[in-house]
Parts: C-alpha cells; structure tokens; sequence
C-alpha cells in the first residue's frame, strides 16, 4: 500500500502519525463518528448482518426441531458447537489480555489497539456464551446453571462439575471485560459530551449530548477523580489479566478431565491458553485493518502499530507449535497405544486434511512475519490474520471430533459431518460478531482519545497558538470569549475559584507546584488526560481503593467458599465419583472467579461512589474545554487571597485566561 512503502526505519515512525495536538485528537476521532459512513462499512454491514440473519433462522429452526437437525451422533456428541465455543472463547481472550498486560508493561502504542481489543472481547464472548445455550436444546431453562433458591427443593447445581466453572468462569469473564471497557471509555464520553453540547443545533446533537452526559457519570475531567481513576484502571487490569489465564484453563479440564484418547493430558491448559491468545491476537489485527480503513485512522493505527502486533503473533505462533510438537511427544513417550493412534490418527486419518490445514495456517504462514517487508504490506497481513483464525478454528474442530471419531472400540467408530444448520449457526455467530464492532465503530470511538493526548510528543499535546488568531480559536470555529461564558445551571456551587487556564500539561504541572510552594489553596486541577507527577504537584494522598479490593475480594472468596461446601456437604450431599462432599480442590475454581468478580466490581462501585460521579450530573467547567485539549488550576478563595498576586505568580507559565469559577 502507498502509506507503507516510505516506511524504511520503522523504529522513528511515530505512534500518531500526521504531528497532532491534542484537539486535533478530539476533533478526527469524534468527526469519525459525526462523518457519513463510508461505502465499506455499509458493505461489511450489508454481509455481516445478513449472515445474522442467517444464523437467526437457523437458530430458531433447531430450537423449534431439536439437536437432532445437527449431525451428531452415538459415538460423536460434541462437534461444531463445542468447537464454536471454545474458538470464540479463545478469540475473546486476546482482547482484555492485550490491554490489560500492555497496560502494566506501561506499553505506549497500545492506545491505539486497546480499545478495539476490549470490544473484540465482549462481542466475541457473546457468540461464545451462545453455543451451550444453543446444545441445551431448551434454552430458556438455562438459568437453571445459578446458585439461586429453587422450588425443587434443596437441590443445588453441582459446583465439582467443570461445566459450572465454565459458566462462572465466562460470566465473571464477560462482566469484568465490560466494566474494565466502560471504566476506559469514561473520559472519552465526557469529551464527546463536551463536543456535542457545544455544537449542537440539530435535535439529534442535542440527545445525543444528554445521552452521552448520563453514560459519562458526569465526568469533569477532576484530577483528584482522574487520580482515583488510574488506581481503579492498574485494578482492573491486573485483576484481569489472571482471569483470562483462568478461563481459558478452565475450558480445557472441560477435555482434560475425560478419558478420551487425545484428550486427557496435562498439557491442555498451557496449550488452550496459548492457542487463545494466539488466535485472539489474529483477530485483533483483523479488526484493526477493518477499523482503520472503513473509519478512516490511518494516522491512529499506524504501521508501527500492525508490526508490534505482527511480532506478538510470530511469539504467539512459537508457542502453540511448540505445543503442537509436545503433543506427539507425550503421546510417543507415554508407550499408550491409544494415545500414540489419537495422534496417528489426527495425522493420517478421515480428518487429516484438516489437520494440516491447522498447522500450515498457525505455524508456517505466521513465519511469513519474521520478514520485515511482509510486516509493512497491510492486505497481506490481513490475509494472513484471516488464516490463522480458520487455523485455529480447525485446530478445535480437529482435537474435538477426531478424538471423538476414534475411541477406544473400532465398533463404535463413526464419521461425523456437519448439517446445513450447524453451517449456518457458525456463519451466523460471526455475522453477529462483526454486526456489532461494526455498530460499535460507528457510535463509540474505536480510538482511546484520552490515552492518545496522553502519548503525544510534549511538544505536540499544543501547537504554537499563541498568536491572536489561534489563542481565540476552537474546534468548532467559535471565539474564545463564546467558549469561557459562564455555564449555566452548575451544579454543587460551594466555593469561589480562580480557574487559570492553560494550553501546555507542563505548564498546568510547574503552576501547580508553584502554587503549592507559595501556600495557595489549590481546590484541583483539570486535564483531558492523567498527567503524570500531577498527583505529587497537589499534595493528593495515595488512595485507598486497593484496601478496597483487597478486602471485597477476600470477602467474596470466603462466602462462595464456605456456601459450596454447604450446599454439597450440607444441604445436598451429593457423590461424584466416589470424591468426599468437601472436596476442597473442587472448589476453588468458582471460588476464585468469585472473588475477581467482588473484588473488580466492588471496587468499580467504590471508585464511582467516593469520586462523586452519578449519571445527569453536570461538569463545570465543560466550557473551558478541560475535556478536550486545555488544562486548568482551581485555587480557592482564602482569606489572603489577592487576585493580582496569583495571577503575576502564574503568569511565567503562559495562562491562556483566568476565570472566576464556583465549583
């Protein structure tokens, strides 16, 4: 492509592209949203919700018929549902584990992917969590999967099941994945917010900006909020990134506790959860080059970005060919005849076609990476992250149905063969897959804006704009006098402020300091994204949230722990498989996703509650655009207090204006 054939020294490309400022940020990404949509995102809309619909009728057709218009069998009970499953977990788990893990490595070009990576995660956990409602064949009883006080009398779910763990582990997965989304999405609703009461003239603008002014929570850019907001974000990430290690092994006893030939081995949950990430990388960058060109943010998702990501997939493709080898290893080594033919089996047998698909698409195309030409050409990129999805699909499909295929008793072999409606129901999952990014680039910024002005070069978080003509001019074309009237309607009016307002976070940070050294009354400060030493400039204590989740989380582990033992000892005592009723290990998987879950949300409800933030509630100073790419000084009115002296105090540090505020 002509955008990456000047790209010679890839390390001096820079994460954004095109020398942005900070509302330059704010004006290309919400104009993505604002703008008409392109002619490839009608088509890929077009295909994507046809093959919902698709799916849909094929659906209600087995719901209404039974699992018998599927082409199961005696010997073959699990076949595309299973593999559907466990494929859209694994493309789930990339997603959240992308963010979270970059996010404590402190990796910078992760702004731009991380967004699309979390939602990747939720869409792709909703097609999974599908599948074994769908193999129900009553789904409207699977709420029967919960804990809850039944009229059946003391009969409680078997949580010694690993089916169980799959439901507490996906839904623990799904409801961590959407907060740790939300919570990143804050700042950025606020700055659409912002935006759009401030342009809007037509109705659609002016819902659109109270929609937005309730998902915000009324976020006004505080830095005593943004302080408690990065703790809660470390949080939820490092919260996170066991969770994806957990749910995806947990999937795997799901094989690995069975006796089936191929199936029962230790290796499984290493190997899922490599698979997983593996895969879930693939989609990823799928999903990037499609955002990238249907919303058009070249300047975004850059060349550099689809190389990091490149690396990460030869990494990734290492290891699951490493697994692939110590498969056949194990099975060699161990002298099972069985396990020894499973292997044989996969190689030579009905499905081996199959097979090598499986490892021509993860192990040898991904070694196309390793050259740095191949890395620059985005459509064969893109090719080949497509092929690694049908790889990875193939590799679930191969390890499900050729174990199952080929037990123990040659007479009970047979061939399976998927029907016209399981075809259909695959197809379907991914047009609702790709329905809703679709919709989600549309509506919500595909692009982190907050964290993009957070990784800009110093010198490009404002351009030089301090003559008349750029110093009065905004996003939307209006003076600076129109954008610092005073706002109407504030709400919480408890204090007179002096708001000095600046254009550089280096100035907000030495005013700041130089404030706190002269004993002035800071109230707070404003940015449109955390700015670092910010906290240390103001004095802010360090906050308490970690307390908070330590302990909701040791609370919630030790209530689920001590309710399974009851209701399997106590309440419903129940023999599986000769175990004792208080079979500690068997526990300890729902318990600890419960206690992720307390931990996570609990500490979301407390970061919420102790920052003040509440749906409908109105930002002060939205006007002075904190949101979008200025910084401000709040400091309070004392009894010392001398207008003239703090504005002389502040004037080294180049104030666009100072304002009287009551905040």
């Amino acid at each position: 492509m002509a955008d990456t054939a000047a790209v010679h020294d890839l390390p001096a490309t820079p994460l954004i592209a095109g020398n942005k400022s900070a509302g330059d940020v704010t004006r290309e990404v919400c104009g993505a949203l604002d703008a008409r949509p392109s002619g490839l995102w009608w088509i890929g809309l077009g295909l994507s919700f046809s093959a919902l619909m698709l799916g849909v009728v094929a659906v209600a057709y087995q719901t209404a018929t039974g699992v018998g218009s599927w082409g199961l069998n005696t010997t073959v009970g699990w076949a595309f549902d299973i593999t559907n499953f466990v494929f859209w977990i694994g493309i789930g788990h990339a997603g959240t584990l992308i963010s979270a893990i970059l996010f404590l490595l402190r990796q910078r070009w992760r702004t731009s992917v991380n967004r699309a990576a979390e939602a990747m995660t939720l869409f792709a956990v909703m097609c999974a969590g599908l599948f074994p409602v769908i193999h129900m064949g009553r789904p409207w009883l699977a709420f029967w999967m919960l804990p809850y006080p039944n009229s059946r009398g003391s009969l409680w779910i078997n949580f010694r099941s690993p089916l169980i763990w799959d439901f507490f582990a996906i839904s623990t997965y799904l409801t961590i994945s959407a907060i740790f989304w939300y919570i990143g999405l804050l700042p950025d609703l606020a700055t659409i917010r912002d935006r759009t009461r401030n342009d809007a003239v037509s109705g659609f603008s002016r819902t659109r900006a109270r929609l937005f002014g309730w998902l915000s929570l009324g976020w006004n850019a505080s830095y005593s909020v943004w302080h408690r907001y990065e703790v809660v974000y470390l949080l939820l990430a490092g919260l996170a990134t066991p969770l994806v290690l957990s749910v995806h092994t947990i999937v795997s006893m799901d094989f690995a506790t069975a006796v089936v030939p191929g199936w029962h081995t230790t290796i499984f949950p290493p190997y899922f959860v490599a698979g997983a990430i593996f895969s879930g990388m693939a989609m990823v960058l799928t999903l990037m080059l499609v955002a990238r060109k249907t919303m058009r943010l070249e300047d975004y998702i850059t060349v550099r970005h689809v190389d990091a990501m490149c690396k990460l997939i030869i990494l990734t493709s290492g290891m699951v060919g490493l697994a692939y080898a110590t498969e056949f290893f194990i099975a060699f080594y161990s002298g099972n005849r069985y396990e020894q033919f499973a292997f044989i089996n996969r190689a030579t047998g009905p499905l081996a076609w199959g097979y090598w698909i499986m490892v021509g698409c993860n192990v040898l195309v991904p070694q196309l990476f390793w050259i740095p030409r191949v890395r620059r050409m985005l459509p064969v990129v893109f090719i080949i992250s497509l092929l690694i999805n049908v790889g990875m699909w193939f590799e679930r499909f191969i390890i499900i149905v050729s174990s199952l295929e080929r037990d123990f008793l040659p007479s009970s072999w047979a061939s399976y063969s998927p029907t016209s409606i399981e075809i259909a129901t695959l197809v379907g999952s991914f047009g609702l897959f790709f329905t809703c990014f679709l919709l989600f680039c549309r509506f919500v910024p595909v692009i982190a804006i907050a964290e993009i002005k957070a990784v800009l070069h110093p010198a490009q978080h404002a351009k030089d704009s301090r003559s008349v003509s750029g110093a009065n001019a905004s996003p939307t074309g209006r003076s600076h006098q129109e954008m610092t009237a005073p706002t109407r309607g504030i709400e919480a009016v408890d204090r007179a402020c002096l708001v000095a307002v600046f254009e550089r976070e280096d100035d907000l940070l030495h005013a700041t300091a130089a404030a706190r050294n002269e004993g002035l009354n800071i109230v707070d400060a404003f940015a449109p994204h955390a700015v670092h030493g910010l906290d240390r400039a103001m004095g802010l204590p360090p906050s308490r949230l970690p307390w908070v989740c330590f302990v909701l989380g040791l609370f919630g582990a030790a209530a689920i722990l001590l309710f399974q033992y009851w209701t399997t000892a106590v309440s419903w005592p129940i023999n599986v498989g000769g175990k004792p009723w208080n079979s500690l290990p068997a526990f300890i998987p729902v318990t600890f996703e419960v206690m992720v879950l307390c931990a996570g949300v609990g500490t979301v409800v407390a970061f919420i509650w102790s920052s003040g933030l509440r749906p409908g509630r109105r930002s002060a100073l939205s006007d002075l655009r904190v949101t979008d790419d200025r910084f401000a000084l709040a400091i309070g009115e004392t009894a010392a207090f001398d207008r003239a002296s703090i504005e002389k105090l502040l004037s080294p540090f180049h104030p666009v204006t100072f304002e009287e505020r009551a905040l």
